[in-house]
């Protein structure tokens, strides 16, 4: 049964953060409806990928342009087209706008008739039908000089005409459309989406009165950014979308991934072209073609000689090998740090050692490697954390005011920064003696040497958190009365402590006065090492202490190592 807001204690819900507090309602809703019936309303577009249905490509790699149209018109009126030039060609339908200035003085419009001409005053029909907008004002200016002595004339294209064209074919929403007379072949597929799941890219025909006037290579457009259609559309004209060619996909090892259309005179030379060429990694010496033939995947291993003259056949793979390379951030106390590229395999030591080795300075025993698939899992289970502390504030009605430390709790929770620390040892000379003590690095990854400290850090509740100086043999009691004690909303039964390597202890004393036990007594505080007091927490007996902790003290000790990294560079 759902709790309702009204269940939980008004003053204890006021009490809380309110990023928080409307996390708490939220959830609330959200459980509340539950068992609502759902309905959705109507979609107002096309959703292309959906409507398609079939997937010829179904390898993960995508048919070279099909981005290019990812609208789709949703009705058959007119569309907004770009400004006109002086190349325009004028047609039925037209309007220009001239105006005389000297003997005669006037204003007027004109349309342009069936047979292609308009009618001015004194001096007849004009024929304008397939000008450009500049022949067409010499022509009138010709005609108006010759017949009125010392008059001007200026032309301007008033209104534009509309032209109904039939898209047909494998177009993916074939029909007849109302365009803009200043409209080509590539704005009406735009109008109509481009091409369905067969269309071609590489044959859509212009044709009029049963003659193909034109064709339209779309990889000339995208590829070469040739963008020259010189005929324009006409009411009554036909754009025609073909069935796909053969298809050839490259899968890895070139710079642009896609499915690419052949045609039928087309070789692996122009394939290269239109992959800008092999991958800066590419490996090749390590290609493969495959194929299906007969309903059997069938796998051919050739040269790149023999690649460049080879005879693909329909929905050939081609396949180089791309060696792995990792980028990796080193930083801090190492004598060059920057951004290093690494083969596949690189280990730890290695990239310590491609920097230069450590400075004087470094601290390897507090070395941080962050690692971003970590990252992810840490972020997923603060989340999980996070949503679990809301969901057993919902449920535990007994939560009053009382409580107000919990609702800070949680808020710490949300917004602690998650990391994505890999515990690793950073002792060159161990790692010699023990390669198994080495980490393999990954791309992405993050080394950060902190420099030598002499400082213990102490946090959380605790009367002065900060920094206290290292003295060699000192107890936790030693540094927790160095920084004025504990408050009294801490838990002394549940103290962390973090050393510098990242491993992370949970001191458990029943003993609020004193943590000195047998288990305790072989415990060592190193230099940088960070003393973690947390807050106490009545309801959180469902889950793991550590847990909760967890993200809070990880991202501390990242923040104190960064600090070490930024005192040194300035």
């Amino acid at each position: 049964m759902p709790i309702l807001a009204q269940e939980l204690d008004d003053e204890f819900l006021e009490s809380l953060p309110k990023d928080v507090r409307d996390d708490v309602l939220e959830r609330m809703e959200l459980k509340k409806n539950t068992e609502q019936p759902v309905y959705r309303r109507a979609s107002t577009s096309i959703d292309k990928e959906n409507e398609n249905g079939l997937d010829r490509f179904s390898g993960g790699t995508k048919l070279f342009g099909s981005d290019f149209f990812d609208t789709v018109q949703t009705s058959f009126m007119p569309v907004n087209e770009p400004n006109l030039d002086s190349s325009y060609i004028l047609d039925f339908g037209d309007v220009l706008e001239i105006q005389f200035l000297g003997q005669e003085n006037s204003i007027n419009s004109y349309s342009i008739l069936r047979d292609g001409s308009i009618n001015l005053p004194d001096i007849g029909k004009v024929n304008l039908s397939g000008l450009s907008l500049d022949d067409a004002s010499s022509l009138i200016k010709a005609k108006v000089s010759s017949a009125f002595i010392g008059t001007e004339v200026y032309i301007s294209l008033k209104n534009v005409r509309d032209i109904s064209i039939l898209i047909a074919g494998n177009a993916y929403n074939p029909g007849i459309y109302t365009l803009n007379g200043n409209a080509n072949i590539l704005h009406a597929l735009s109008m109509a989406g481009g091409m369905n799941e067969i269309g071609s890219y590489r044959k859509i025909d212009h044709i009029r009165n049963g003659i193909v006037l034109q064709s339209l290579d779309l990889y000339d457009v995208l590829i070469k950014g040739v963008y020259n259609l010189p005929l324009g559309l006409r009411s009554g004209d036909s754009i025609v979308v073909n069935a796909i060619g053969n298809i050839i996909s490259l899968e890895s090892g070139f710079t642009r991934k896609a499915v690419f259309e052949l045609k039928k005179d087309e070789s692996f030379k122009d394939i290269l072209i239109y992959a800008a060429g092999f991958s800066k990694n590419s490996d090749l010496g390590n290609i493969v073609i495959k194929r299906i033939e007969k309903g059997k995947s069938k796998i051919l291993k050739i040269t790149l000689e023999e690649l460049e003259n080879f005879k693909f056949k329909d929905s050939d793979s081609i396949f180089v090998r791309e060696y792995k390379i990792n980028k990796v951030n080193l930083i801090g106390a190492v004598l060059n740090p920057g951004t290093y590229k690494f083969s596949e395999g690189t280990t730890l030591s290695e990239a310590i050692r491609t920097a230069g080795g450590y400075t004087d300075s470094a601290y390897p025993f507090g070395g941080y490697l962050e690692n971003k698939e970590a990252l992810l899992i840490n972020n997923e289970a603060k989340e999980k954390l996070y949503n679990t502390f809301i969901d057993n504030l919902i449920t535990n009605s007994s939560i009053g005011a009382e409580s107000v430390d919990v609702g800070l709790l949680i808020d710490q929770i949300k917004n602690t920064k998650s990391t994505g620390r890999v515990i690793a040892e950073f002792d060159l000379d161990l790692i010699s003696n023990d390669t198994s003590l080495d980490t393999l690095i990954s791309d992405g990854d993050r080394i950060i040497i902190p420099n030598i400290t002499q400082q213990v850090y102490i946090q959380g509740k605790i009367s002065n958190p900060g920094a206290i100086r290292y003295s060699p043999g000192k107890d936790i009691n030693y540094y927790i009365d160095k920084a004025g004690g504990a408050l009294d909303s801490s838990d002394l039964a549940n103290i962390f402590i973090v050393s510098p390597n990242g491993e992370t202890v949970n001191l458990r004393s029943r003993n609020r006065l004193s943590f000195i036990s047998a288990e305790n007594e072989k415990l060592l505080l190193y230099p940088g090492s960070i003393i973690y007091v947390p807050q106490s927490a009545d309801f959180t007996s469902s889950i793991q202490v550590a847990s909760i902790w967890a993200p809070i003290i990880s991202s501390i000790a990242l923040s104190l190592t960064s600090l070490s990294v930024l005192n040194n560079s300035n």
